[in-house]
């Protein structure tokens, strides 16, 4: 069972942003084998979605919803031991619901791994444009429409 909050980056404790930063890191950075600027300045702006399971943080999602334009999902991630249960989907349903009631009348971007096209399709995003590399990853960018 995963808990989940939503909060702003002055509302994080300082062990969670180390956690998150930690996280993304490990998956991002290592895991994928990319190096690139994941500290990119821009999280202080964003709402940041944890889910916890009982060993602590294991899926996160930052959001953006200004109400003045399209909403952004970004920097999805999950731990290795949540793979495999669900989880991503269990966190981006609750990224476009808390998107949703922050900004309903705006659509949602994203910028997903193109090997994660199915798993985003399957959420009710389509696919906008020609593939790209970002970070040295293929990439597609998507949108949803509540």
């Amino acid at each position: 069972m995963l808990n989940f909050t939503i909060s702003t980056f002055n509302e994080l404790s300082n062990e969670l942003v180390h956690n998150i930063f930690r996280l993304r890191q490990d998956i991002f950075i290592v895991e994928q084998n990319c190096v690139y600027p994941d500290i990119d300045g821009i999280d202080p702006d964003w709402l940041h979605l944890c889910a916890f399971d009982e060993q602590g943080l294991v899926a996160y999602a930052r959001v953006q919803c200004t109400n003045q334009e399209p909403s952004h999902i970004g920097r999805v991630v999950v731990h290795q031991r949540g793979r495999g249960k669900s989880y991503g989907r269990l966190l981006m349903q609750r990224a476009i619901t808390e998107v949703i009631e922050r900004a309903p009348d705006y659509p949602i971007e994203l910028n997903a791994q193109s090997y994660l096209l199915e798993f985003y399709t399957s959420l009710g995003f389509h696919v906008l444009g020609d593939e790209y590399l970002e970070d040295g990853i293929p990439h597609r960018h998507m949108e949803y429409h509540p």
